[in-house]
């Protein structure tokens, strides 16, 4: 069941005027803001894996080196399996 967007009441299916406020409803205002808020959420989740990169990346050449060396190591001891 719907919902009025101004006062919450419910609405009929059918309906095209709050029957309690006597606000118009309208579907196509109601999806281009959660279309609104699906944009705004995906920007935000953009920029924070933007922003999380640019610091791994910033964090310099020893410490890509020294996990280099870690995953070489693993990998060194799988070896012996194969």
């Amino acid at each position: 069941m719907r919902r009025c967007a101004r006062c919450g009441s419910e609405l009929n299916e059918r309906a095209t005027v709050c029957p309690v406020c006597g606000t118009p409803v309208d579907e196509e205002r109601a999806h281009l803001r959660r279309m609104v808020v699906i944009m705004l959420v995906a920007a935000v989740v953009v920029v924070a894996l933007l922003v999380f990169r640019s610091r791994q990346l910033s964090a310099g050449a020893s410490d890509i080196a020294a996990a280099m060396r870690a995953v070489g190591g693993v990998v060194a001891m799988w070896a012996p399996l194969r």
